[in-house]
């Protein structure tokens, strides 16, 4: 499938300005969450995530309001692990869920134009996307996420060698990437998603990751652009063809 652009809403900005300058720390610190939240939208939460959760990330997530819920805290693993699986199942991957992905959010189907070009800024960064599970595909937010993860990372790297023009180049691709993937869809997204959530941890994700895209949004983008990109974020719910063979996805 090729990535027909005449199938997707235009882009009429221009490549943004590069973001002001931050810090290394403070981008290691954006990549790790951003990884974060990548990881708890992808797959169900496993043992290591959930003591990962209760150690040091507690008084981190803690300190900026975000609430997981006093099971997640405190409650017995077994009993806490089947909860959210359950979770993670209704709101994600079966018939009627909200699809984690850019086409199914712009289309209603899958594996549209929209994966076509989330795999193209993949692959112009050097990286390749290998599906793990049928039905994986490249527009899904986890897979986003960790594509942005990694941009901060390759540029707090690139500064710490000292390589201003590689930094740039990171920076840019995100920038990129979050004007023209993430930022028409991902916060409508999040909102539809976590309404339906029932589970205080994934209210608390998805609302700490529609939070974290929409911040970071808001400091390249112009205001044109933030207006176009409110519009589509509230496009009309489309309906979804089901399908049992489509199921969770990861692969960055």
């Amino acid at each position: 499938m090729s990535a027909d652009q005449s199938n997707i809403p235009p882009v009429s900005e221009p490549d943004a300005p590069p973001a002001a300058a931050v810090s290394v720390a403070e981008l290691q610190a954006r990549s790790g969450l951003y990884q974060l939240l990548g990881r708890c939208l992808e797959a169900e939460v496993d043992a290591t995530l959930l003591a990962t959760l209760r150690g040091p990330l507690s008084v981190a997530l803690a300190e900026i309001g975000v609430d997981l819920g006093a099971d997640v805290r405190q409650g017995v693993p077994a009993v806490v692990l089947a909860a959210l699986a359950e979770e993670f199942a209704g709101l994600f991957v079966v018939p009627g869920a909200v699809m984690p992905f850019r086409s199914a959010f712009e289309t209603g189907r899958m594996f549209q134009p929209q994966s076509d070009l989330a795999s193209a800024a993949y692959t112009e960064a050097g990286f390749a996307f290998h599906a793990h599970l049928s039905g994986e595909f490249p527009d899904h937010i986890a897979v986003m996420l960790a594509f942005v993860s990694q941009t901060l990372a390759h540029e707090a790297a690139a500064l710490t060698a000292g390589d201003h023009a590689a930094a740039t180049l990171w920076q840019q691709r995100r920038v990129r990437f979050l004007l023209r993937q993430i930022g028409p869809w991902a916060i409508g997204w999040c909102r539809r998603a976590g309404g339906a959530a029932r589970h205080p941890f994934y209210r608390a994700i998805l609302g700490l990751t529609e939070q974290v895209i929409w911040s970071d949004i808001c400091e390249v983008a112009d205001q044109a652009t933030l207006k176009r990109l409110v519009t589509a974020n509230r496009r009309p719910l489309m309906r979804q063809k089901t399908d049992p063979d489509f199921r969770k996805a990861s692969g960055l």
